[in-house]
């Protein structure tokens, strides 16, 4: 197979690369197993042991840890979701990365080799998979970056607009699992830090007023280094973003402030469109999660269908904002490149396909690149673990490599067609959405 992306830097549209310390303790390869195993252990024990567990092992109770693993066996629980994960493209794809990111295939050693990279700074290890990786520039999904630890050149900030929708929630839910949960929790606590910002104790007292705080809470985090916004309400209700009046997100908004009942969906509704109008006031893209979430109940996966985006973009004061719905919208992948196709405005980008469904993704590759414009499919990760990190790009350039290569045997390409398209998917077509210049390296 030639190696048409051999060579070819990548911009990581799709990262969370700075996350990857939290508490002050880092994210080692088993937390990142455990938390994919969690899907089995939420079906093992009653729901409310499991969100016991899941506060517990958030505000790192020990006592109540200690009486949860000694009444359903939370730790062989765990080992018994991680053996079945063992088999999946999910474990190939560590396993991969870490061969990759220490140069060796001795797994007893990925730890201490690990260690090694974490002592020397923060931002290490990742640096150390991006120049495996050749990925000169990383778009990070996180709430704030330290540029004293993170390269600001290397290092780009997308910031998640979500907080701004929902000021007093979303109505009670009732479901399995925790995600949307831990979503909501991110949405009050990063809204606080902002309203803080701007010398609020509390939400502004009219609409328009809270209309004004978001507008300039956006301006100062551009001014900051964000680059683009991100939606990932997907996790917490439909992408059906309605169209909904001024006048109507006003009266929801007051009615509860004063803590009666409110239509909180028109509310976000509208401040969705205010925002996405804004993004393209400022020529900022909006990344959009579509698809599937992580594998643990709490999200409603149809919720995320791509097509429920589709009374936003055809809305006419939108059409210049750039949206890039992320993920390929995996399982529907097929809807999503009919989007892209349909409106000009709109792209796709394939991140977290590299290491989760690898099989998957090649099959798509051949849809989406015969059939969309050049400029419109883009590549990215969606890891916070450097080992993934190195996984993720090697695996999407031997599919792209793999895709490309039977497109030239078939006729569909050219060899200088298919250097163009490896180019457009790994870096321009990220570089020119989000204004990179061409060869920007750390």
């Amino acid at each position: 197979m030639t190696l048409i992306t051999q060579g070819v830097p990548a911009i990581d549209h799709h990262s969370h690369a700075s996350a990857y310390r939290t508490g002050g303790t880092y994210r080692s390869v088993r937390d990142h197993e455990d938390h994919f195993a969690t899907g089995h252990l939420e079906a093992s024990i009653p729901t409310e042991a499991y969100r016991r567990y899941v506060r517990a092992r958030g505000s790192a109770d020990e006592s109540a840890l200690h009486e949860l693993e000694s009444t359903y066996g939370i730790a062989g629980l765990l080992e018994k979701g991680r053996r079945f994960r063992s088999t999946t493209f999910f474990a190939t794809a560590l396993r991969k990365g870490c061969s990759l990111l220490y140069g060796t295939t001795d797994e007893a050693s990925f730890d201490e080799q690990g260690a090694l990279l974490r002592a020397q700074s923060l931002s290490a290890p990742y640096d150390q998979a991006a120049e495996v990786a050749n990925t000169p520039v990383l778009l990070v999904d996180v709430p704030s970056i330290d540029t004293a630890q993170w390269n600001p050149q290397r290092y780009r900030q997308v910031i998640r607009v979500d907080p701004y929708f929902y000021p007093f929630g979303l109505d009670e839910r009732d479901d399995r699992g925790t995600e949307a949960d831990r979503f909501l929790t991110i949405f009050e606590n990063v809204l606080a830090g902002e309203l803080q910002r701007q010398g609020l104790t509390e939400l502004p007292s009219t609409f328009d007023d809270y209309r004004d705080f978001c507008i300039e809470s956006l301006r100062l985090r551009r001014e900051a280094g964000a680059i683009g916004y991100k939606i990932v309400s997907a996790y917490v209700r439909t992408l059906a973003f309605e169209r909904v009046s001024h006048e109507d997100a006003a009266s929801a908004y007051e009615a509860l402030r004063r803590g009666h009942a409110g239509d909180r969906k028109a509310l976000a509704d509208h401040l969705v469109s205010l925002i996405a109008a804004d993004a393209g006031a400022h020529d900022v893209p909006v990344q959009i999660h579509t698809g599937m979430g992580h594998p643990e109940p709490g999200m409603y996966i149809r919720n995320a269908d791509p097509l429920n985006l589709e009374r936003l973009f055809i809305t006419p004061a939108l059409n210049t904002t750039k949206f890039v719905m992320i993920h390929g919208a995996y399982p529907y992948s097929s809807s999503a490149a009919a989007l892209a196709q349909t409106y000009g405005n709109v792209f796709l980008d394939f991140s977290w396909m590299p290491y989760l469904h690898h099989a998957q993704l090649r099959l798509r590759l051949i849809e989406w690149l015969e059939i969309l414009p050049a400029d419109k499919l883009i590549f990215g990760t969606d890891t916070g673990l450097p080992e993934f990190h190195a996984a993720a790009a090697y695996f999407a350039r031997e599919a792209l490599d793999h895709v490309l290569s039977d497109g030239v045997s078939r006729g569909v390409w050219t060899s200088e067609q298919v250097d163009f398209l490896a180019h457009r998917v790994l870096y321009a077509n990220a570089a020119e959405l989000y204004h990179i210049e061409e060869g920007s390296r750390s």
